[in-house]
């Protein structure tokens, strides 16, 4: 789990109907209060217009990142293993081709 920080991306874990605000839906860390525990977090539309600016809790937000990666988690679950090696594959060549460009 990342350590969230302000100015980081994060995604909603639950729905905020209230505030039209599906799970999913990523804010930007605004604030970040001394216990780590709560966010002030704000959503903006495409067009720069800020939709919330709200107060979350830790269990609230995650990262995007982590998110990201439980999504794909999720979809290799639902691989068949011969398209999860290929996935395998694909993610050593990208790590390789970073590691390369780095040095």
């Amino acid at each position: 789990m990342i350590m969230i920080k302000e100015l980081d991306v994060v995604t909603l874990t639950r729905n905020i109907p209230e505030h039209g605000l599906p799970k999913g839906s990523q804010g930007a860390v605004v604030h970040c209060y001394n216990d780590e525990q709560a966010f002030e977090v704000e959503f903006v539309a495409e067009s720069g217009e800020t939709l919330a600016l709200l107060t979350l809790e830790k269990a609230d937000i995650q990262s995007a990142k982590d998110a990201d990666q439980a999504e794909i988690l999720e979809i290799l679950a639902n691989l068949p293993d011969n398209l999860v090696a290929e996935v395998k594959d694909f993610a050593e060549f990208l790590y390789q081709k970073q590691q390369k460009a780095a040095s």
